[in-house]
């Protein structure tokens, strides 16, 4: 319980609850007041110390337990996960839901490469290339089939079509944003579809249609597809910020 005592916890006086309920339980993880294992306040003394509603409280240990930091066990309350050494310092997830612009700066490089890879992918790509790519569609179509999230697909699909433009400097530049997609797509995809119904059939579908234009070698389709896809994504994402900002 010594951790639970140190919690320097200031009231929250600003209509932006959710952003700053979750940046003070992020300065008390990176500030080592908080560390993997301990066990924090319950909702309800958590709301009565910030003086706010458990409602709002209870909305951000959702989504700091979405965004893997935290760990909710019925019945005994909740915990900082016990996660890798110093990724618990700065997770882009945590990053992602405190600050809109490191998504949507991700996003726009997305489009300055992703488009134009999607356009040189339906010029170059080759029987392997396409099978590659078919094979990260039908991975993420049995995840929309299992529930799942489907986000390590997702990413093995858009690399896949980096790969079909052969073009080394752009998959090596890819492969410098690889990380970067890999931490967020799991959490943006998690918050899509939890507040979107029908998210990972429309997502597939969007997917599918930039592999049939590849495969056609419809190049011009397949730029515009793939610049759609990654419009509706920064749009949904600015959607589900902007309904957290009013909480």
């Amino acid at each position: 319980m010594g951790a639970l005592v140190k919690m320097k916890l200031e009231p929250v006086r600003t209509k932006r609850n959710f952003e700053t309920i979750l940046e003070q339980i992020k300065t008390l993880i990176v500030s080592g007041d908080l560390s993997p294992g301990d066990k924090l306040l319950t909702e309800r003394e958590l709301a009565q110390r910030l003086e706010v509603s458990r409602t709002s409280v209870r909305e951000v240990l959702s989504a700091l337990n979405l965004a893997g930091i935290l760990e909710i066990r019925p019945g005994e309350g909740i915990y900082v996960k016990r996660v890798e050494e110093g990724s618990v310092i700065e997770p882009l997830s945590l990053i992602m839901l405190l600050d809109r612009d490191e998504v949507r700066h991700l996003l726009e490089v997305r489009k300055a490469l992703e488009v134009e890879a999607a356009g040189l992918a339906a010029e170059r790509r080759t029987g392997e290339d396409m099978t590659r790519m078919e094979a990260a569609l039908a991975a993420m179509d049995e995840d929309v089939r299992k529930g799942n999230t489907g986000e390590a697909a997702d990413l093995h699909f858009h690399m896949a079509i980096a790969g079909s433009s052969h073009n080394s400097l752009l998959v090596r530049l890819m492969s410098t944003i690889h990380d970067t997609m890999n931490q967020t797509l799991k959490t943006t995809r998690q918050l899509w579809m939890s507040s979107t119904a029908g998210t990972p059939q429309r997502l597939f579908e969007e997917h599918r249609l930039i592999c049939a234009a590849i495969g056609d070698q419809a190049k011009q389709k397949a730029r515009e597809l793939m610049y759609q896809h990654l419009w509706k994504v920064e749009i949904e994402m600015e959607r589900i910020a902007a309904a957290r900002k009013r909480t």
